[in-house]
């Protein structure tokens, strides 16, 4: 089945990164813009119908993306999510339906899973370069203005109500966190409503996430001008030291680091894989389905808000 055309939910920054990607690979993007959901589902049907649409990416608010999902799931329409898959306050209105099994693809965007900096962390991994892990160390800082165009005022990524706030945000790294180590079995979390912004969104959080023979520190926030974005892993034979921004991995066995691994990927070209594993996976019937890893995601991200609330450490249920 080849891909003629896909539907497009919103019209942000990333949303213009997806056409970007269509119009580049001669797929026509039909781009839906309204802020009614029951008025755009109309108008999809209608498209639907008269198109035979068979895929559409949601780049619309957090707070719409499990009104979509359900109904793109109902008409069998693959789709693409942006992150997060919803907000965590909505994990109570999942039912067992919602992960009967499927025939569509059905995935939400971490990017930072094509990212070949941390693909050849986890290739280093996988290898047991480390020997016993000691202690990670992850790090994601940065500072909204930068990477939002529009005025920040208005941001999706400062309102509640839409789903904002910097554990949504920045679930990239909780997600890649799971991918290079699994799951933890317990938490303890310190966030901050700094107000920076003058808003009422957590701006900057600290999670220690507690594994079997290790902990991690994971270290996320969007109001610190010095951006950096980052991962340490340090183990009983040697230790790994990953940069995000400028793909670099240096090795330290001996005391002395070097230089293992360096590329120039751009960030953008991390969405152009994602986008091409998307449509592949429809083409050939692959299937490909995230959704579960998605919500485990956001069960952390409510059991973080909890612990730091009640100031407690937390067993991951």
């Amino acid at each position: 089945m080849k891909i003629k055309n896909i539907l497009i939910l919103g019209s942000g920054s990333i949303a213009k990164k997806h056409t970007k990607f269509l119009n580049r690979n001669n797929i026509k993007p039909i781009i839906i813009n309204i802020k009614s959901i029951d008025i755009a589902k109309r108008k999809i049907n209608d498209l639907i119908k008269n198109l035979n649409i068979k895929a559409a990416i949601i780049c619309s608010p957090a707070s719409t993306h499990l009104n979509y999902i359900n109904f793109f799931k109902k008409k069998k329409i693959n789709f693409l999510v942006e992150k997060p898959l919803f907000k965590d306050s909505e994990l109570k209105l999942i039912n067992k339906n919602f992960f009967k099994k499927s025939k569509l693809t059905e995935l939400v965007g971490y990017q930072l899973r094509y990212n070949k900096t941390l693909i050849n962390v986890k290739k280093l991994l996988n290898s047991k370069f480390t020997g016993k892990l000691h202690h990670v160390k992850i790090v994601c800082n940065s500072f909204l203005p930068m990477w939002r165009e529009k005025k920040i005022d208005n941001s999706i990524s400062l309102s509640k109500k839409k789903g904002g706030g910097v554990l949504l945000e920045l679930s990239h790294e909780i997600d890649y966190m799971l991918w290079l180590f699994g799951d933890p079995n317990h938490l303890k979390a310190f966030i901050d409503k700094i107000k920076i912004f003058n808003k009422k969104v957590e701006e900057k959080a600290n999670i220690f996430f507690y594994y079997r023979n290790f902990n991690l520190q994971l270290e996320i926030s969007f109001n610190s001008r010095f951006e950096k974005r980052s991962i340490l892993i340090e183990g009983k034979k040697a230790s790994i030291s990953a940069d995000l921004l400028k793909n670099t991995i240096y090795i330290n066995k001996t005391g002395s680091s070097e230089l293992f691994y360096k590329n120039n990927q751009q960030k953008i070209e991390m969405l152009f894989e994602q986008d091409k594993y998307f449509i592949k996976s429809i083409e050939k019937k692959q299937n490909a389905n995230n959704l579960q890893n998605s919500l485990k995601i956001l069960n952390l991200i409510k059991l973080s808000r909890k612990s730091s609330l009640n100031n407690q450490k937390i067993k991951i249920t």
